[in-house]
């Protein structure tokens, strides 16, 4: 009976995890009800396909990236140990347990169904050129042709329920996400009419994105993109990209002219008192950290109250200590080592997104492991299609 059902499942274990990946995927830009009800239908999915790998598991388990897996799995026995000895906070297991099944999900696509992921990255593509399409819209006939430098940041769509992200960083760094996207469906298209179209939807979304004046967005979009040429681009495309960006550039010069003085007088704004402080808060917690979860303290900088280190990196190290962001350093760079060298496209999408984010880690994202949230596209999401590169690499 085992094995039949077991059987039964394995052939359909790629349909069952694209419904999870599905929800995260498109669910940010709108669902039913609250953002709660988005995650619970998360978590609903994602059981679903928990129970499933239960019967398949093994040949699963079998397939992965076992270096990396090893790594994650003692980053997890980790956090675990901190919860359990470090006055962590419980309700983080049942995050990461959520968050590593979510992880198994996309190895699994990544394994048998990269087809059908790579169709519904691009219709996320599709939804977030709609979003900024609305969002652009329903902004201008507001406000105007308004294109005073940071006369306004875009976050909403103006459509209640429809990309409605509240955060100029945050809808900045989803709809990056969008743009990497569009950008690998510019490079990967196989006819010049394809091609055309999402240049054109990578265009609309880039300038969303530089709207939401959010400059971890630029960078994360300007760091993978590179990335993305270097590893796909051939001459014609660099010199579309290359041209692109200096009319950008020329455009923004002319109708933006203080962009660069203004930028450079915001400076840090006050992270490095953010950071300074977060350094202050670690002597006799460098080791362990303060707790998986445990939240710093609220830090008064001018014009403000935070409760974060806006810095992944920092939050890593004040919770789970030295030993939790090495195990994360290396689980970074050994997922990046195995991308590169898969070089599906698949992989090369995920190593333009892990390398955006490593750099934007610097200065922004927090919630390291949570609900579903900007970590989970930008950290998790390549992370675990690196789990999944193994059996490519094999077959090489």
């Amino acid at each position: 009976m085992f094995y039949m059902v077991s059987r039964f499942l394995k052939k359909r274990l790629c349909l069952i995890a694209l419904l999870p990946v599905a929800v995260v995927l498109l669910g940010r830009y709108w669902w039913p009800g609250e953002t709660s009800a988005w995650a619970s239908s998360t978590r609903f999915a994602l059981l679903t396909f928990l129970v499933c790998l239960v019967f398949v598991g093994r040949s699963v388990f079998a397939r992965l990236d076992k270096k990396l897996g090893v790594v994650l799995l003692l980053f997890g026995g980790w956090v675990v140990l901190s919860v359990a000895l470090f006055d962590g906070q419980s309700e983080v297991l049942r995050r990461g347990l959520v968050l590593a099944v979510f992880i198994c999900a996309v190895a699994v696509l990544k394994m048998d169904g990269e087809a059908a992921l790579l169709n519904l990255l691009r219709a996320a593509a599709l939804v977030g050129t709609a979003a900024a399409l609305v969002t652009i819209y329903f902004e201008l006939e507001r406000r105007g042709l308004d294109f005073r430098y940071r006369a306004f940041r875009l976050h909403s769509s103006g459509v209640p329920g429809f990309a409605e992200f509240f955060n100029p960083i945050i809808s900045g760094m989803h709809m990056a996400f969008a743009g990497l996207t569009a950008c690998w469906c510019v490079l990967f298209a196989r006819t010049p009419a394809a091609r055309i179209f999402w240049f054109c939807c990578l265009s609309v979304i880039a300038i969303y994105v530089f709207l939401t004046y959010s400059r971890s967005a630029w960078l994360a979009l300007g760091l993978g993109g590179l990335v993305l040429l270097i590893l796909r681009g051939r001459a014609i495309s660099w010199g579309i990209f290359v041209g692109a960006m200096i009319l950008a550039l020329v455009v923004i010069t002319i109708k933006f002219p203080q962009v660069f003085s203004v930028e450079v007088e915001r400076g840090t704004t006050n992270r490095d008192l953010i950071w300074a402080m977060v350094i202050d808060s670690m002597p006799g917690y460098w080791l362990a950290g303060h707790g998986a979860g445990v939240e710093m303290s609220q830090m008064s900088i001018p014009g403000q109250t935070v409760v974060n280190t806006h810095s992944l990196y920092l939050e890593v190290l004040f919770q789970y200590g030295v030993v939790g962001l090495l195990l994360f350093l290396v689980a970074l760079l050994m997922a990046t080592r195995a991308m590169w060298t898969d070089r599906s496209n698949l992989s090369v999408l995920g190593v333009s997104l892990l390398s955006g984010s490593i750099g934007v880690m610097f200065f922004e994202l927090h919630s390291f492991i949570h609900s579903p949230n900007l970590i989970w596209l930008w950290i998790w999401f390549p992370l675990a299609i690196a789990l999944g590169s193994q059996i490519k690499r094999n077959a090489q």
